[in-house]
């Protein structure tokens, strides 16, 4: 007797995924409740003597957010969930249910290759788990509409997952050579959008 694969909609992860972001987001911001006010009493020593702190918080509180969206897009464009996708999406809930940890080390510690390397890792380790569902639902018979693979949307997606991790890596390697101010060349970011554009167009 053949055994069918396991397939199930995707409304439950997606729902499943979202109360786990929702809760990740959430964690990370605790940490701010836990500060007290300066012996000055004023409310701008709190924010210059914590200003890595708040950086840091805000830094990741904006990249989960933008995986939020990229995990959206991905599961807009799905029928149906398989099992192999639904443990790859159980692996990037664990790293971005985790992604507090790095964000407490690179807050509370010196900025040495060792901690800027395994907080920008850590992003990069997110954004691969994305890549690889992106991968395996485009070539996975019946997740993904054949127009939608093929279409100038859907190669966009597929190019902006691959420039997203490819720049992750980048900073870390640059996190671990140099990482005074590697966090800034995550800026590059802002590029993928344009040059993702323009080779879907090929």
């Amino acid at each position: 007797m053949i055994i069918a694969p396991e397939r199930h909609g995707s409304d439950r992860i997606i729902a499943f995924s979202d109360a786990v972001v929702a809760i990740a987001i959430t964690i990370l911001l605790l940490p701010l409740a836990d500060l007290e006010m300066p012996a000055d009493g004023k409310v701008t020593t709190l924010f210059t003597e914590n200003a890595a702190k708040f950086g840091g918080l805000t830094l990741s509180w904006v990249i989960i957010a933008l995986f939020w969206f990229g995990h959206h897009r991905l599961f807009d464009s799905i029928n149906i969930v398989d099992r192999p996708l639904m443990w790859l999406d159980f692996a990037w809930l664990f790293a971005i249910a985790l992604m507090p940890l790095p964000t407490n080390i690179v807050t509370e510690n010196d900025s040495t290759s060792q901690v800027v390397g395994f907080y920008v890792g850590w992003m990069a380790l997110i954004s691969l788990l994305m890549t690889l569902m992106l991968w395996h639902a485009r070539r996975a018979p019946g997740i993904m509409d054949p127009e939608v693979v093929d279409s100038q949307a859907g190669r966009e997606g597929w190019y902006r997952s691959l420039l997203i991790t490819g720049v992750f890596l980048i900073v870390f390697v640059i996190a671990l050579l140099m990482p005074q101010g590697a966090t800034w060349f995550l800026l590059l970011q802002l590029a993928v959008d344009p040059i993702a554009a323009r080779l879907a167009r090929r």
